[in-house]
């Protein structure tokens, strides 16, 4: 069974499963879903708990001894294995399927491991898996969606704030979900409960924790953010990004987004494209977007401009790479600057 990291706890407290998986790559909603799986089977009555943290190296036998062993303390238990990767060899395969067939309702495996590449979800063994355990995938907040997440949070601790406080504070901790959740405490622990922010309060203690990286650069490409992509170009100069990696990437998300834009123009439904193409859930609205924004030509054009970024990057162009860049990522996004801006 899948569930979403906002259903997990109402899924928990309707029953238990044998297992729960957790992966993602988001470590503040990995550690909070990893702490209620943990608070919900303390308060079910699971005393004892063992911990392995499963490498290359790791006996697979010492799962299966954990879930046969009985416990001098409790009657139940909670076992964890934390999962340096989410690929998994024969052996783990084998030992998961052993643990689970025959598993004991007085004990829940808890996963946890960074994401599921969308290969192993196709898998046949682990469709198997998954019908028998708790699968939660973990993705990062898209931008628009952490005004509200923020809202949420400043609420549990008894905060409001105003609309443009809550932007501010987004903007400020953007790709940074940790500082974010750093920064709300502060807020608390400063003003207290019952009180309501305005913009000065967040201009005057938030730091600008925003944490600018290409992969959010990307996203604001495809969801034709201009702003955001200004915003995120001039802090990863200032970060000193090297360029060549950057515009290698940029080339790869429109070289896929030039196949599916020309199926897309063959006839293809378009979420039929998205699904032949193995497109993240998470980013499917985003490429939506792009292609209804977007025509072929316009992309193999951005791709022509990626050319000339690379040629100015290695000195073979007359223009700044950082120009060049900067009018390909905004035409990516929509905004076509004039060539002598």
């Amino acid at each position: 069974m899948k569930v979403y990291a906002n259903q997990l706890r109402s899924t928990l407290s309707r029953k238990l499963p044998l297992a729960c998986w957790l992966s993602g790559d988001e470590p503040l909603q990995m550690r909070d879903s990893t702490d209620l799986v943990r608070d919900i089977c303390k308060h079910q009555g699971f005393s004892e708990r063992e911990r392995y943290d499963v490498d290359a190296q790791f006996e697979w036998g010492n799962l299966i001894a954990a879930g046969n062993s009985l416990s001098l303390f409790s009657d139940r238990k909670l076992i964890e294995l934390n999962l340096k990767s989410s690929k998994l060899d024969e052996a783990a395969r084998k030992a998961l399927a052993e643990y689970l067939e025959h598993a004991s309702p007085d004990n829940l495996l808890l996963l946890t491991s960074p994401r599921i590449e969308p290969a192993t979800v196709k898998t046949q063994w682990f469709s198997k898996l998954e019908s028998q355990l708790l699968l939660v995938q973990i993705y990062p907040l898209d931008a628009d969606k952490l005004p509200a997440w923020i809202s949420g949070r400043l609420k549990e601790l008894g905060i409001t704030a105003d609309a443009d406080a809550v932007q501010l504070l987004a903007d400020r901790i953007e790709g940074n979900m940790l500082a974010a959740d750093q920064e709300i405490i502060k807020l608390q622990l400063l003003f207290g409960s019952g009180k309501h922010l305005g913009i000065e309060h967040i201009a005057r203690t938030v730091a600008d924790n925003a944490r600018f990286n290409v992969f959010g650069l990307i996203d604001a490409c495809l969801a034709g953010d201009s702003a955001r992509v200004a915003r995120t170009l001039q802090r990863l100069q200032q970060e000193g990004q090297e360029l060549l990696p950057l515009n290698a990437m940029i080339c790869k998300e429109l070289r896929q987004l030039s196949g599916m834009a020309g199926d897309v123009a063959r006839g293809h439904r378009m979420d039929d494209v998205i699904q032949r193409h193995h497109v993240w859930k998470n980013k499917q609205g985003m490429i939506r977007h792009a292609l209804r924004r977007l025509t072929s030509s316009q992309i193999d054009e951005l791709i022509m401009q990626a050319r000339q970024v690379d040629l100015a990057i290695k000195g073979m162009q007359s223009l700044p790479a950082w120009m060049l860049m900067e009018q390909l990522c905004l035409g990516f996004s929509g905004l076509s600057l004039p060539e002598n801006a």
